[in-house]
């Protein structure tokens, strides 16, 4: 069903290109197709054909056309479609299609579809960090399928946006790897056959801004091999291991203002050389079923916040433990630090 919809607005996309290059010159070839680059969406929309006879049908704004009769009315195939037939709405569907904005369930029922189309636009239009691919969701459950890890995220500058960590939710996993740019806003994420969120590979960066991550079979979160992720606001509870795991050499994390609670295991692991950086006086890491703060294996965690700042509280083993080189060190505000002395536990974790 996926692959369908796709085929049909990838070809729409083709088609309605060599219409327009045709009908410029029946004696000169089509010009060479260069990548696109997309203005914001405020730029106004080239009203250059008039859709009927009737004057005031053409005098209607164009933001009334988008979000009065093509958002309610048209998905993107059906506009794809009708562009074919009619030049206002083949001019309207080449400008949405450079808006590089794809919703769920309007456009597309799935996740999983989202992704593939998503995949056409970053190929076709010229994505940056200022102008990715936005996939919207609305508000419920969406199922996101894929493999254990979770489904693949296969492109970069792409940015998933819900309506709020307790009105959409994720049903399944995400895996990033060796993609930049790539950002999840305002949504939640529970998957119950392994991590709500894997960033592997260097090069590969992350950004999660007030998103939660929980009831996931494994962790939260898990950074590995080089990898960089920044989370913002976020919560990490309630998943079957830790919060957020973060594993291997260069592998860099930063948390800003998040929760981590009732986990597994550890609220927060550094393991293997990999760094992460707490800040933000809202960091609270609690209630976990083993250690708040573990680093272990030369893993380092450093916390940008004075000594005294009840960062890890109540954790069920211990609120801060280092071993085998790991080191937890608060960061003070005059630039010294205060280390945590070495405790040791099971580290069969």
């Amino acid at each position: 069903m996926g692959l369908e919809l796709l085929k049909e607005i990838t070809m729409a996309t083709k088609t309605n290109h060599k219409t327009r290059g045709a009908s410029s010159s029946s004696s000169s070839p089509p010009a060479k197709r260069h990548k696109i680059t997309v203005a914001p969406f405020v730029v106004a929309f080239p009203r250059r054909t008039r859709l009927s006879s009737t004057q005031w049908v053409n005098n209607v704004p164009f933001h009334v056309w988008v979000s009065k009769i093509l958002n309610p009315f048209l998905d993107l195939k059906a506009l794809s479609t009708v562009g074919r037939c009619n030049t206002f709405f083949e001019e309207l569907w080449q400008y949405v299609f450079q808006q590089n904005i794809i919703r769920v369930p309007e456009d597309f029922p799935t996740i999983n579809q989202a992704m593939d189309l998503a995949v056409v636009f970053s190929e076709r239009n010229e994505c940056t960090p200022e102008n990715p691919v936005r996939v919207v969701v609305g508000e419920g459950q969406f199922a996101v399928v894929g493999r254990l890890l979770g489904m693949t995220v296969s492109c970069s500058h792409i940015t998933f946006v819900g309506k709020g960590k307790g009105k959409t939710t994720m049903l399944g996993g995400f895996q990033v790897d060796k993609q930049q740019h790539v950002k999840f806003e305002e949504l939640a994420v529970t998957n119950h056959r392994g991590y709500g969120l894997n960033c592997t590979g260097g090069g590969t960066n992350v950004d999660v801004t007030e998103c939660c991550f929980t009831k996931c079979k494994w962790s939260g979160i898990c950074v590995n091999d080089g990898a960089t992720a920044t989370a913002t606001r976020c919560d990490f509870m309630e998943n079957g291991q830790c919060g957020v795991g973060c594993f291997g050499a260069n592998t860099k994390v930063r948390l800003n203002d998040s929760t981590m609670h009732h986990n597994g295991m550890h609220g927060l692991a550094a393991d293997s050389h990999a760094v992460v950086d707490l800040h933000g006086t809202k960091m609270d890491i609690h209630s976990n079923k083993e250690v708040g703060v573990f680093a272990y294996k030369n893993g380092k965690v450093n916390i940008h916040l004075p000594s005294q700042h009840n960062t890890s509280h109540d954790n069920l083993d211990d609120n801060r433990a280092q071993q085998s080189g790991g080191s937890i060190a608060n960061i003070n505000a005059d630039g010294t630090f205060t280390h945590v002395e070495e405790v040791e536990i099971d580290d069969d974790y």
